[in-house]
């Protein structure tokens, strides 16, 4: 299922909201699941966020974000339920989430959330948040810690990561003979995250693989890691 959580100030005021703004939505998921929040467990889920149209990022900050949108996706019913009725819990407590804590007062207030349609995923994908996609290495270099589709080296990762997640979380082993990116329009970007950079990348592309059930695990769950965190989800595309 899929849901969009709307946020919008609670104080006026334009005080900026923090370019490594994916940490403060990590903490409202805790908020929303409570005691069925594990910080170490595979999350069955991806989320992302809209800034608004007028967002604009000055050094390590970002202006004029008035509302955000908040999506969230998972295939696990349970989760699903947690979640809305966690938000709406939310709703009712009138609870203020701050999305700047070395501020006072960046405040926002959640005042809706609604059921998105889920559509058929033909293996076109556009993002709507980046994807991550990691290798084995202990380096902290952005550069040698992720993959890209121009590294001669993303196939072979793409589909480790892709299957050691579905494996933890259908508790299943993936069985696929092809799984392969084709860039339609993409370009690679360096996101701030938890006081380091992490490398990714966003557009359109194409999927190639023989599993249907593959396509409906990244569109419900997201593609590549670090999902619960904010990256790999990804809408449908013509």
């Amino acid at each position: 299922m899929r849901f969009r959580v709307k946020l919008v100030r609670a104080v006026e005021d334009n005080s900026p909201i923090s370019i490594d703004y994916r940490r403060r939505f990590i903490s409202l998921l805790k908020k929303i699941f409570e005691k069925e929040f594990d910080e170490e467990s595979p999350k069955p889920y991806t989320f992302a966020v809209y800034l608004g149209k007028n967002a604009k990022i000055q050094g390590e900050h970002i202006l004029g974000v008035e509302s955000i949108n908040f999506r969230f996706s998972t295939g696990d019913p349970q989760t699903a339920i947690s979640f809305y009725n966690g938000v709406l819990k939310l709703i009712k407590e009138n609870h203020l989430h701050n999305m700047n804590p070395k501020l006072e007062n960046v405040y926002f207030r959640i005042v809706s959330v609604d059921i998105e349609k889920e559509n058929e995923p033909t293996g076109f994908f556009k993002t709507l948040s980046p994807v991550v996609v990691e290798r084995a290495t202990n380096s902290k270099n952005p550069e040698e810690k992720y993959a890209t589709p121009r590294d001669k080296d993303f196939k072979w990762w793409l589909l480790e990561n892709t299957q050691k997640r579905y494996k933890a979380l259908v508790g299943e082993d993936l069985n696929i003979k092809t799984l392969e990116i084709e860039p339609i329009s993409i370009k690679e970007e360096f996101i701030k995250h938890y006081g380091g950079y992490v490398r990714s990348f966003l557009g359109k592309f194409r999927i190639h693989t023989e599993s249907k059930e593959l396509l409906r695990f990244v569109y419900q769950y997201g593609l590549g890691v670090r999902t619960g965190q904010g990256f790999g989800y990804l809408e449908t595309s013509d």
